[in-house]
């Protein structure tokens, strides 16, 4: 009787739920320490009246950046915004757009988890910003 039962378990069942149980505390562990307090996202107005206060970033594609983009930013790969040579100062705000708002969510989440003090997000991105 103790075989009939071993055989009707499923031990690619248990690897599956194994994996995804330590996957899940992983990510938990990972994100527990991150205050995402930091971030804000902006209307247009509070966006516009404050961006000179700190460093302005476009998280575009460089030929969206080249045609339209906001007087005074300056341009980043999403995939490089938290690396050395992007030489964003920790130290400073940023305020971050792209096209919709999407994007630059991810991204100034991304640049918290990096350690960077205050984040701004253009609420709807530059398309918001263009429709005054």
């Amino acid at each position: 009787m103790s075989f009939v039962l071993l055989a009707d378990f499923n031990f690619g069942s248990l690897a599956i739920a194994i994996v995804l149980g330590l996957g899940l505390g992983w990510i938990m562990v990972r994100n527990k320490n991150t205050d995402y307090s930091k971030i804000s996202i902006l209307k247009r107005k509070d966006f516009v009246s404050n961006m000179r206060k700190g460093q302005l970033v476009d998280i575009r594609k460089k030929v969206e950046f080249e045609n339209d983009k906001i007087k005074g930013a300056r341009n980043f790969k999403m995939s490089s915004i938290t690396s050395k040579t992007a030489k964003l100062r920790r130290d400073q705000a940023i305020y971050i757009y792209c096209q919709n708002g999407r994007k630059s969510k991810s991204a100034a989440r991304k640049l918290v988890k990096n350690n960077y003090n205050v984040v701004y997000v253009l609420e709807g991105g530059l398309d918001a910003y263009n429709n005054k």
